[in-house]
Order: C-alpha cells, then sequence, then structure tokens
C-alpha cells in the first residue's frame, strides 16, 4: 500500500529532475569600459570598432559552447562569469606583469574570471598576416578576447581535464595565447571538448542577452 501511494510523488521527482538536467548553465559575459590605441589602427579605437569587436567575440563563446546546455548573457551574476578588462596582472611576480586572463573558480558552486584587453588588441597586431586590413584586425582582436573567454570558462566549467595539458596550438586549450591561432583561422577543442559535451550534452532551451 505504501509503495502505491509512493510511486506518483516518485514520478514527480524525476519530471523534476529531468526539468532541472534541461535547464541551460548561464554564462555571464560583459566588457569593462577600455580602451587601445595604435598607429597601426590609425589612432585609437572608436565606439563603432569596440562594437565589432564585442560582437566577434560573442559569436566565438556561440560557436564554441554551440550544441551545448549553456547559454552567454549579460548576466554579471551568473555562477560562471568572464569579464573583458583593460589589463590583467600576474600576481604571483614580483614586478608587474600583464597576462592574457586569469580564473578562479569552485567545482559546482561558480567561477570568475577576465581577460586582458589590452593584450589582445595588441596580439592581433602583433600576429596579424601580411596585407592585412584594418578591419581584419578589429575581427581579430575579437576573435582573441572571444577565445581567451572561452579558455577562462574552460577552467571554470570543466572537471577532471587539465585543461592545459594539450599541445595543440589549433585548440581552446592551449596554454598560450602568443600565437596566429589566437587571433586568425579557425579553431576547435582538445580534450576538454568530450567533457563538456559529458557535463553540458543537449541544445540550451532559450538564448539568453
Amino acid at each position: 500500500m505504501n509503495t502505491i501511494r509512493m510511486r506518483p510523488f516518485i514520478a514527480l521527482l524525476v519530471l523534476l529532475a529531468a526539468g532541472c538536467d534541461r535547464r541551460p548553465t548561464t554564462l555571464g559575459f560583459w566588457f569593462d569600459t577600455v580602451s587601445f590605441e595604435s598607429p597601426v589602427l590609425g589612432g585609437r579605437l572608436m565606439p563603432a570598432d569596440l562594437q565589432v569587436i564585442e560582437s566577434v567575440a560573442r559569436a566565438e563563446l556561440d560557436v564554441a559552447f554551440h550544441g551545448l546546455n549553456l547559454v552567454v548573457s549579460n548576466d554579471r551574476h551568473a555562477r560562471y562569469r568572464v569579464q573583458v578588462v583593460q589589463d590583467v596582472s600576474d600576481h604571483r611576480l614580483s614586478r608587474r606583469s600583464s597576462v592574457a586572463g586569469e580564473s578562479r573558480a569552485v567545482p559546482w558552486l561558480g567561477g570568475l574570471g577576465a581577460v586582458n584587453f589590452s593584450y589582445f588588441a595588441a596580439g592581433a597586431i602583433v600576429y596579424a598576416p601580411p596585407g592585412a586590413t584594418r578591419g581584419e584586425i578589429i575581427a581579430g582582436i575579437g576573435r582573441g578576447l572571444g577565445r581567451g573567454a572561452v579558455h577562462e570558462f574552460a577552467h571554470q566549467l570543466v572537471r577532471g581535464v587539465e585543461v592545459h595539458a594539450g599541445r595543440d596550438r589549433g585548440s581552446y586549450e592551449y596554454d598560450a595565447a602568443s600565437r596566429v591561432e589566437q587571433y586568425y583561422g579557425p579553431m576547435h577543442w582538445g580534450a576538454a571538448g568530450p567533457k563538456l559535451k559529458e557535463q553540458y550534452g543537449g541544445a540550451p532551451l532559450r538564448a539568453l542577452r
């Protein structure tokens, strides 16, 4: 008798659990106030340039996490967050030194990261192919930042995989942003890809902006 009475309750719990499993995990991504100036770009980046850079960066995140139960939004209170800041310093060194990005995370609870606008803006110029136009370099800045943010999110999201273990320069997991692949050409997942599919498989219910 007790078993029979429990069946509807158990069925309800199963349905609720399934609903929770389908709820997408939100990734907060946003730009702080940033600037950059270079003679290669004809001076200071203009507001229209920054809009293009942010659009390209967000497109990189969409491509990297396509098909996963993850959505990218502007939510600054999301469980997992990466912000674009003017500069990121390596506090482990006695002298001030800039790094591409950083992340801090607690498994299952969330994470907070940042990517360095100045670093990636300069990198897109340094690694630009010969004859690259100003527009191509602007897009390269966006790709560099977006792929840098994907890397930082991987540190926060992936459990049981060493993100820096891969030596594939064309992968998100590569341990250095000082490479042409960070800014130009396609990019793909390495060892972290299967783990992301295992943890966040399935298409999101809806996109957030």
